[in-house]
């Protein structure tokens, strides 16, 4: 996988970030997508090292490991200034499916970009979602 087809931006929810930290599928398409830049929020990234002790302790793996594997991927954290002209409409397209989604969407309506998250409150949203699994068939 050289290149995601005409994926520039990606905003990347927590789930393929925790997947690719224990070295899921997600791991492939952060290490090899040349030409796509993955971005993320505050709030994914606080929710990731929230989660990060849970998964060592479910995986068995050091957690200071999990650490440093999601140190090393290509992400670029985006304060909630950058697209706080973005959450309300975000709030109103999907705070009463899961209103933490709020900052994940707010941001890709800021880049004007796709999600990826295989979770399936972004669906029907009128903003383009990848899947871990579309991402690599995409390859």
């Amino acid at each position: 996988m050289k290149t995601l087809k005409n994926i520039e931006k990606l905003v990347v929810d927590a789930n393929p970030i925790l997947s690719a930290i224990i070295g899921g599928n997600a791991r492939t398409v952060f290490l090899t997508a040349e030409n796509t830049t993955f971005y993320t929020t505050v709030f994914n990234y606080k929710e990731v090292e929230k989660y990060i002790p849970i998964l060592a302790l479910k995986r068995d793996i050091p957690a200071e490991d999990l650490y440093m594997a999601f140190s090393m991927l290509p992400l670029s954290v985006c304060e909630d200034d950058f697209y706080r002209d973005k959450i309300t409409q975000a709030k109103r397209m999907i705070g009463k499916r899961d209103p933490d989604d709020a900052h994940l969407l707010a941001l890709a309506l800021k880049l004007n970009c796709p999600i990826w998250s295989n979770d399936k409150d972004f669906e029907g949203l009128g903003v383009r979602v990848y899947s871990t699994l579309d991402l690599i068939k995409r390859a």
